[in-house]
């Protein structure tokens, strides 16, 4: 079986291959709910197979826990939301709720009343396309890191990278630093809640973060940065044959799956290879 080595592709290509897959999948939003769900299970399916095969790192960890744990909180409240509040849908009812009246202007809507199968598998097949373009995004996010995305820019924006690279990285950098001043308190015996704990916990860390900055301020001036008006990078991305060929692939399947005989069996396999292709280059 694959085994994936994230490393070898072009940050900006997981974007445009979550990009592409997103795309298909909303330009066929219009179809029938059955065939919505078979692009959309195919494109979940793929992205797992992708995620279980990768090579693990923390950050690829954390991201697609994330991303499938907020698809499946996105599934999950859109049928519920379905079954409480929707638009009357003929089909076979399968239960009644007791229904509460609505204002005039809300005409249309229904809170409570009759469940019918259409109305629940079209609530589904809405649901299973939400969470199919939020896992490829999670997929993309935990295939590549912000730091690599940013390398790639443009000389121009080159100093807007930089600073949005140090930005992002503000936040978690403060985090560890006041978990580690609670834990030094606590384990003296310091109280660690209250008002009058603040100004303990607060200033050690805006001195850690202080001095963060100046050692960050040195390491950039002692690798000449800003020096030359062409900066040189130690390791180039370089954007491969197979990387265009997987996304020319992908933005064709988007023009052939809008045609009028298109066969959605075909899509639906067609879209499962390309977007697992990734897996079988070597």
């Amino acid at each position: 079986m694959f085994q994936i080595d994230t490393q070898r592709w072009h940050p900006l290509f997981w974007w445009l291959w979550a990009v592409a897959g997103s795309t298909l999948l909303i330009s066929n939003s219009q179809r029938r709910p059955i065939e919505i769900s078979i692009f959309s299970v195919a494109t979940i399916f793929a992205a797992l197979i992708l995620a279980l095969r990768t090579t693990v790192s923390v950050h690829a960890k954390r991201m697609l826990r994330f991303g499938y744990g907020l698809a499946i909180v996105a599934l999950i409240f859109r049928i519920i939301i379905a079954i409480l509040i929707g638009v009357p849908i003929p089909g076979k009812v399968l239960f009644a709720l007791p229904e509460i009246s609505l204002p005039s202007f809300l005409v249309g809507i229904n809170l409570g009343g009759p469940v019918t199968s259409q109305r629940l598998i079209s609530a589904l097949a809405e649901s299973l396309l939400f969470a199919a373009i939020v896992i490829l995004f999670a997929t993309a996010n935990a295939f590549t890191t912000p730091h690599r995305l940013l390398r790639v820019l443009p000389n121009r924006l080159r100093g807007l990278g930089v600073a949005t690279s140090i930005a992002t990285s503000v936040a978690p950098q403060s985090a560890d630093s006041l978990a580690r001043v609670r834990f030094a308190h606590r384990i003296r015996g310091r109280k660690v809640t209250g008002i009058k704990s603040i100004r303990r916990i607060a200033l050690p860390v805006l001195e850690e973060s202080l001095e963060r900055s100046i050692q960050l301020a040195i390491a950039m001036e002692s690798r000449g940065y800003g020096y030359f008006a062409k900066p040189t990078r130690y390791r180039p991305e370089r954007w491969r044959l197979e990387e265009s060929a997987l996304v020319f692939a992908l933005v064709l399947l988007v023009i052939v799956s809008n045609l009028p005989l298109s066969s959605s069996a075909i899509i639906a396999i067609a879209l499962f290879y390309f977007l697992l292709a990734p897996g079988l280059f070597k």
